[in-house]
């Protein structure tokens, strides 16, 4: 089984409805013959408190300052966990994955960190969606890339990710 992954409802309905098969709706994804679309609802994951890292930085002190993370830990987001069991099941079923987030950073990201996050090893095909009517989906899906490719853009927003995290604990600790 082929499995993309959108970032996005309405990008799924877009991929799926442009497959040659008919689709179907299933619990949080849509099949059409032997392809599955599923979808993330913005960001699954969301990165760990600081008390996920050392059980004593949930009291504010700013001795513990910095907090700067050796390994990074994402969690999923509560309202999430729904949808992210969904695609790890799929994921177990898949032969081929294809990374479908919008071609961004943020997009990049978003679908990126969920297939590492639930472990698929295997090669990531990348296909770039930017325009959804049907004729451009179609076209899109006959020149998938190599996800490897957009590594670098993940990488970016990762960091960005990061930074964030740092910079906003680290600082709100402080300040506060």
């Amino acid at each position: 089984m082929r499995l993309i992954i959108a970032e996005k409802p309405s990008l799924a309905r877009a991929i799926a409805n442009a497959l040659p098969a008919s689709p179907r709706q299933e619990e949080g994804a849509l099949v059409a013959g032997d392809t599955v679309v599923t979808w993330c609802l913005g960001h699954l994951l969301e990165q760990a408190p600081p008390d996920a890292y050392d059980p004593a930085l949930k009291t504010w002190r700013l001795d513990s300052l910095p907090i700067l993370p050796e390994r990074w830990k994402l969690m999923p987001r509560p309202k999430a966990r729904s949808q992210l069991a969904v695609i790890r099941r799929l994921l177990k079923r898949a032969d081929q994955v294809v990374h479908a987030g919008d071609p961004d950073r943020e997009g990049q990201l978003l679908v990126q960190e969920v297939i590492e996050h639930l472990g698929w090893k295997r090669d990531v095909a990348r296909l770039l969606v930017s325009d959804l009517n049907p004729p451009a989906v179609k076209h899109a899906l006959e020149r998938l890339e190599d996800n490897r490719r957009y590594e670098p853009l993940y990488r970016a927003a990762q960091a960005r990710a990061r930074a964030d995290w740092l910079y906003g604990i680290n600082l709100t600790r402080a300040w506060t």
